[in-house]
């Protein structure tokens, strides 16, 4: 074996390595392409930028898809439904307060007494009869006290009376008289017909 032998064993041995290194690095640059392309599909649905992002990566290689890296979307569409989930179920714990605590129905922030199940929601105000929440210990509209006595009210009488016609003295006198003169104490006899 002599010198010659010996080169010829280390250009194939570098041509095999060459080859394997080679190989890696294209097998490399399409998984890079291919990663990038399912990325890129999962972060957002418009097709001109799944397809640019995907050709930079094709093109440039690793520093296009450094740069992807750098530019892509922060967030992939599952993360934001996530994100949206979460946020409406925040929003639906804020409007606890419209819902029966009992059966945890809607109700209108007006109503006093939840329709389904009839708990008691809110009482009024004993002087503006606004609607007012059950841990309220004064009215915020009228400055009422919630356990304050009710206000009274004027005590109209149950019966109405007539008003009395004014007369002269010389009428009622001459009304008395002819009552005491036909003898009949002011009561008539009625007949019918």
């Amino acid at each position: 074996m002599d010198l010659q032998d010996f080169v010829t064993q280390l250009e194939r041995i570098l041509r095999i390595g060459i080859t394997i290194i080679a190989a890696y690095l294209v097998a490399l640059w399409i998984a890079s392409v291919w990663w990038t392309f399912r990325d890129i599909r999962s972060r957002t649905t418009d097709i001109f930028l799944q397809v640019a992002a995907t050709l930079l990566v094709a093109v440039f290689s690793f520093p296009g898809l450094l740069i992807y890296v750098i530019l892509r979307p922060p967030k992939t569409l599952a993360q934001l439904y996530e994100d949206s989930l979460e946020e409406e179920a925040f929003l639906q714990g804020i409007q606890v307060h419209n819902s029966c605590p009992v059966c945890k129905q809607r109700v209108e922030p007006e109503f006093i007494f939840c329709p389904w199940c009839q708990t008691r929601l809110k009482r009024t105000c004993l002087r503006c009869e606004r609607p007012l929440v059950l841990r309220w210990k004064m009215c915020p509209f009228c400055g009422t006290g919630v356990y304050a006595a009710p206000p009274e009210e004027p005590v109209s009488p149950a019966v109405a009376t007539l008003p009395q016609p004014e007369a002269d003295e010389s009428e009622l006198v001459d009304a008395t008289s002819s009552t005491a003169s036909n003898g009949t104490n002011g009561t008539r006899k009625v007949t019918p017909h």
